[in-house]
């Protein structure tokens, strides 16, 4: 249920106007927040009791004669065929979250694996690599530390050949890396990106790097140097700051957050410099904003962090930091809002279950692939 609907259903049941259908809703709401299995029990026998000695304290029962113990006879025995229902309900909730829980085991966050791409076009697994120097390239040293950082060391700065080499470093679904590029910019590189990149700044104008996805860039200063990423259909220039774009292919909005120093984003004819807490967003507009810049990078500090996000754009950020297949059975769910704030590094079941209980979405695992189906 959405939050609007709970309201609803709180105040119904405070003023005494809530029916019995909207008394169950609540009810399953309460308990599924409250951590519970069930608000009853599966015994039939003691689902009646339970249900009658709450009938009789809820009913204000009167001592006269003219009270009607037929209307009362009525209402009683409906509410025990809600019960009745609610047993049936309850043993299938219960198996069908045990085998979610147990399927969902198998389904691990995010970590630290790339795939770095030589200029030979040699494909290198990071985690097949140990740690400490790796190889050379051009007039760099490549090295990888034990913390998921992939270091270029320029050294005399020059390639040997005096020819621009490059190298591509990819995260899969369900990966991160961190990279330190020759001029000393910090990149770290959330899921499902790659980033295009000279192994040697020393023979151009400009430092020029292509972006697939989304990063976060601490660039270095360099006033004779510009820094510059490109990525669908706009460009990102900057002498030295730090700011974060979302450039997914899958995505309809290109975004540039700055959280400090000023960015110039150009975009076609539409051009705009950046001040902290600012972002660019392009779609089939180009507009700017005033956001909290930390909500933008909160993948990079572990979070997901939603504020009023649709469930479209929420359950591709899980596709693609769990590694799954996401598929919406009904569409009306996508429209789905939510607020919330977890650590990227919990289980999916937790995140899911954050999900369901702050929105009208359920959730049915099957393997590496999520159905999002709507309460009924």
């Amino acid at each position: 249920m959405n939050r609007q609907t709970i309201y609803d259903l709180i105040k119904k049941d405070k003023e005494g106007t809530a029916t019995a259908s909207e008394k169950q809703a609540l009810a399953k709401w309460y308990n599924s927040v409250s951590n519970q299995e069930a608000e009853f029990p599966e015994d039939e026998e003691r689902v009646r009791e339970e249900m009658l000695a709450r009938l009789m304290s809820e009913i204000n029962f009167p001592k006269t004669r003219s009270f009607n113990y037929q209307k009362w006879a009525v209402a009683a025995s409906v509410l025990i065929m809600l019960t009745a229902g609610l047993i049936v309900f309850n043993a299938k909730y219960k198996e069908s979250k045990k085998q979610g829980a147990a399927l969902s085991q198998n389904i691990q966050p995010g970590s630290n694996k790339a795939i770095l791409t030589l200029a030979n076009g040699t494909k290198v697994r990071l985690a097949d690599i140990s740690n400490g120097k790796i190889l050379q390239q051009g007039g760099s040293r490549v090295i990888k530390t034990t913390d998921g950082k992939l270091i270029y060391d320029a050294g005399s700065g020059v390639p040997a050949n005096d020819a621009l080499q490059y190298n591509t470093m990819e995260t899969p679904k369900g990966g991160q890396y961190q990279l330190l590029l020759p001029d000393g910019t910090r990149v770290w590189l959330n899921a499902a990106t790659s980033l295009k990149y000279p192994v040697s700044f020393a023979l151009s104008k400009e430092r020029v790097v292509e972006l697939n996805g989304e990063a976060y860039f601490e660039v270095a200063h360099d006033k004779a140097h510009p820094f510059r990423v490109v990525s669908n259909k706009q460009s990102v220039e900057v002498l030295g700051t730090h700011f974060n774009v979302n450039a997914y292919p899958d995505e309809p909005n290109t975004k540039t957050t700055l959280l400090e120093g000023s960015v110039k984003v150009t975009s076609g004819n539409d051009k705009a410099i950046l001040k902290p807490n600012q972002e660019s967003d392009l779609t089939t507009n180009f507009k700017i904003s005033d956001v909290d810049a930390q909500e933008a990078i909160s993948w990079k500090n572990g979070d997901f962090r939603f504020d009023e996000e649709p469930l479209e754009i929420v359950m591709r950020q899980i596709a693609r930091w769990y590694d799954v297949k996401v598929v919406f059975e009904d569409e009306s769910v996508k429209k789905e809002t939510l607020v919330a704030v977890t650590k990227r590094f919990d289980s999916i079941a937790k995140l899911l279950k954050i999900i369901e209980q702050t929105t009208d979405a359920r959730f049915i695992i099957e393997g590496s692939t999520i159905r999002v189906a709507k309460h009924k």
